[in-house]
């Protein structure tokens, strides 16, 4: 009998659970063990899936031959320095959102996976809700025209509280941002990955609601333009009252698309077609759509194959050179040339 592959979640929060939940869905998996810097934490996530390896260090964990692949879910300063980690002691890697807060520190991911041979995930599972597939094909058809321009919004809530219970977060430090490269951040993804035509970016960040209690960004607006002559604009806040369906519309010039929520709306030469996506196993908040239980499934289908994961380094590195752009573009005013 073939022995179950070995799977180690490190960071035990909020997030870690949407892994869990996947994980369990998976045959040949076995969840093997629990690391967090409380330890109680992973005490706790180890009595409650009855599993036995407990860890409080990382390092420690990464040693252990039980270990396949870790699951990183941990705040996001540390994400390059564990994945680099990880693939040295010879494991894959699944990480969470963002990949790293730098390009170079991105650069340094994908050669420590090139030099392991192993498989690298950047979790932007919401390529994988099935609205996201269906744009995505219609777009590399071609059957709307010519790409003129797309945007998109995030208007989400995140309360005080939220920030003072998770000490790293609301820091330049530790999250290295605020609204868009926690919240908003796959939303923006989704708009780089079906347009992937973007050559400047010209950005403002404010802090509107929560000036005493985070020193980044609750308001985030972008401007971009593509080679030639796209316009798409990206805009993000924290502050409403609720969270708000995601939009995103995309125009070209024989007809477009428009995401609210789970609903697709298609405009092609006059034609207009409604559908709704509501359906499917969703792991976490209902806004974030039901993508994280298929991507964990189709990393998974790689690492047996040995076929190259579709979000590996390469893909969430194009994201993260926008990231950057946008937080150097509203730190310093300037318009940035990618």
């Amino acid at each position: 009998m073939r022995k179950p592959v070995g799977v180690a979640v490190i960071g035990c929060g909020m997030i870690s659970q949407n892994h869990i939940k996947a994980l369990q869905n998976l045959e040949g998996i076995e969840i093997y063990a629990f690391c967090d810097i409380d330890r109680s934490k992973a005490e706790a996530m180890a009595a409650r899936y009855g599993v036995s390896n407990i860890f409080d260090d990382y390092k420690k964990l990464l040693l252990d031959d039980g270990v396949d692949v870790v699951h990183i879910c941990t705040p996001h300063y540390l994400h390059p320095q564990m994945t680099v980690e990880a693939f040295e002691a010879g494991k894959h890697v699944l990480c969470e959102k963002p990949m790293s807060f730098t390009v170079e520190e991105g650069k340094r991911m994908i050669r420590a996976r090139d030099e392991a041979g192993k498989q690298l995930a950047i979790c932007f599972q919401n390529r994988y809700n099935e609205s996201s597939i269906y744009m995505k094909q219609v777009m590399e058809s071609g059957v709307l025209g010519r790409l003129m321009g797309a945007r998109a919004q995030v208007t989400w809530n995140r309360r005080p509280e939220y920030y003072e219970n998770s000490p790293w977060r609301g820091s330049w430090e530790k999250e290295g941002g605020g609204v868009l490269i926690n919240q908003a951040i796959h939303t923006f993804d989704l708009l780089c990955w079906l347009t992937g035509n973007i050559r400047t970016v010209e950005a403002s960040l404010s802090t509107k609601r929560l000036k005493q209690t985070i020193e980044v960004e609750d308001t985030v607006d972008v401007f971009m333009t593509g080679e030639q002559g796209e316009r798409f604009l990206f805009y993000a806040s924290n502050c409403y009252v609720s969270n708000a369906p995601v939009e995103l519309e995309i125009i070209c010039d024989r007809g477009s698309l428009k995401l609210v929520g789970n609903e697709v709306v298609t405009n092609r030469d006059g034609i207009v077609t409604k559908q709704d996506y509501t359906s499917g196993t969703v792991h976490g908040k209902d806004y974030w759509g039901s993508g994280h239980g298929l991507f964990i499934q189709d990393f998974y289908h790689c690492i047996k194959t040995g076929d190259r994961f579709p979000v590996s380094g390469e893909e969430a590195l194009f994201t993260t050179s926008l990231l950057d752009a946008v937080y150097r573009s509203g730190k310093s005013g300037e318009v940035i040339k990618i």
